[in-house]
């Protein structure tokens, strides 16, 4: 029997066990160190749907009879994948996955979401009436139509994106550093003309090695006044200094992000600090993919791929 432990909401718990089936004893295990750590010695997989806690080398180390490690996300950023490379162990997450992908939409729909909000001034109106307000001319909106949105990423998220956008009346462009762009739905633009030619700016890329602080100064000080950037991505997409003194500047005006560099420490984040004291900028816990009728559907997946992991292996041994 192998043992595998489920970093995640715990009422899910039954459902993976249930996909894993009897060959797999499924303990949930709080996303917490202390908690972790008794369970390091036996697991046979982690199947991770939480992202709170990172697996190092220390860690991993710790982990002898590790054989996998499964995430219910795109990206696994938290997990030191040279070293279960070199360990000869797989990581499998969900970011080449893209046909189960194509209508898992929860994170396109907070994206749109937050770019709504920073154009209405949403937070800041909000405030202003729980504080007894009722001035209306102090929040003035961003129409949608007739503007543009520039979209960083061109994939399944930036082409639900591209929809959404089309839908309100809106142009798009694109640009993405991984493959051609779509002209049906994006008019293609560089980088650079994407933060410098569109009113509102949405980036939809993985977090690597080639996209690690790949929007700067040199971007965000030619974006227009006013204007939105969005990114649900990672926050170290976005080099977190510029971002401050764009803030800071203007450029942006408004700021809607999902993610920050070095979550779950958000104390540690200068943009959080900055939001605490400047309602121009909205952020949610990274919780872009949490919908638990989503997360049904993406946890009965990635626990049948752990058995068909297994199994495929077992037949070709």
């Amino acid at each position: 029997m192998r043992h595998a432990i489920f970093l995640g909401p715990p009422e899910f718990t039954p459902l993976v066990a249930e996909t894993l089936g009897a060959d797999y004893r499924v303990v949930h295990v709080e996303a917490e160190a202390s908690a972790l750590e008794p369970h390091l010695a036996r697991a046979n997989v982690v199947v991770d749907a939480s992202m709170k806690l990172g697996f190092d080398a220390a860690r991993l180390d710790r982990m002898g009879d590790l054989q996998l490690v499964i995430t219910a996300t795109t990206g696994a950023d938290h997990i030191d994948a040279k070293v279960l490379a070199v360990r000869g162990i797989p990581l499998l997450t969900l970011a080449d996955q893209r046909d189960f992908l194509r209508d898992i939409t929860p994170a396109a729909e907070l994206s749109w979401l937050l770019l709504m909000a920073c154009a209405r001034q949403l937070r800041a109106a909000v405030h202003h009436v729980e504080t007894g307000g009722w001035d209306r001319q102090r929040f003035p909106g961003l129409m949608l139509r007739g503007r543009s949105l520039g979209i960083v990423g061109c994939g399944r998220i930036g082409g639900w994106m591209s929809r959404y956008a089309r839908a309100f009346g809106m142009s798009v462009r694109g640009c993405d550093p991984y493959s051609e762009v779509d002209a049906e739905a994006f008019e293609a633009m560089t980088l650079v003309e994407i933060f410098s030619e569109n009113d509102f700016v949405s980036i939809h890329v993985p977090y690597n090695d080639e996209t690690h602080e790949m929007i700067t100064a040199e971007h965000l000080q030619r974006m227009r006044d006013p204007a939105v950037l969005i990114n649900t991505s990672r926050g170290a997409v976005v080099s977190e200094g510029d971002l401050l003194a764009g803030l800071q500047a203007g450029r942006p005006r408004f700021l809607g992000v999902d993610v920050l560099t070095g979550e779950p420490d958000v104390e540690k984040s200068a943009i959080w600090a900055y939001a605490r004291e400047h309602r121009n900028v909205i952020i949610t816990p990274h919780i872009g993919g949490f919908s638990p009728d989503a997360l049904c559907e993406v946890l009965r997946f990635t626990a049948s791929r752990v058995r068909a992991h297994f199994s495929d292996g077992e037949r070709s041994s």
